[in-house]
């Protein structure tokens, strides 16, 4: 063969070989960048899934927080008025008006706290809300039959309202304080909210 020929043919073939070459590195090039990009992608979302989950976690144990003081302060408000309608029952303050609507006020209170406390908080702090809520409306049904009978009730009678409602106001605030500890719990634990499986 003719040595032009030979030199012809090997530059041919190192000219293919050097163009396959540079298409399968542009290929590999091109696919690296690809890759490179979806895991860059991928991150993304998962640092933005993460920062939604880290707001949403905030802003939940703020909410919690709100309503459990919401409801706290309301418990407060109650005990104040019950006391003053027991001893306003009692004969020991004069009898008003204002002291009745303040009861029924914070009874009012009572209840629309708990309900936040109840559709936001976690298990612990719902048991602990309801059971001191549950305490509250019996003591409130209690309250109600002293003041449908206060007329007609006989000293016995009275006797029995009073030892019930002494009992029942060491219930509640054996209650009131099963309520701050399972709050103090739940927020002393780090911020972490259970997550549905």
């Amino acid at each position: 063969m003719d040595e032009g020929l030979v030199a012809l043919v090997t530059a041919g073939v190192g000219l293919v070989g050097a163009l396959g070459g540079a298409a399968l590195g542009g290929l590999a090039a091109v696919r690296g960048a690809r890759m490179g990009a979806e895991t860059t992608a991928r991150a993304t979302i998962e640092q933005a899934r993460t920062q939604e989950r880290a707001q949403h976690d905030h802003w939940l144990r703020d909410e919690r927080k709100r309503a459990a003081v919401l409801m706290l302060e309301a418990y407060d408000r109650f005990t104040i008025a019950a006391s003053n309608v027991t001893r306003m029952f009692d004969l020991k303050i004069e009898a008003s008006a204002d002291l009745w609507s303040a009861y029924n006020a914070s009874m009012n209170e009572i209840r629309g706290a708990y309900f936040p406390l109840r559709l936001l908080g976690p298990t612990g702090v719902h048991q602990a809300a309801r059971e001191l809520w549950q305490l509250i409306e019996n003591y409130n049904e209690g309250i109600q039959e002293w003041v449908d009978g206060i007329i007609t009730a006989t000293d016995e009678t009275r006797a029995g309202w009073r030892a019930r409602e002494e009992q029942q106001r060491h219930t509640l605030g054996g209650a009131h304080s099963d309520l701050i500890d399972a709050v103090s719990e739940s927020l002393q634990s780090n911020g972490a909210v259970p997550r549905p499986n």
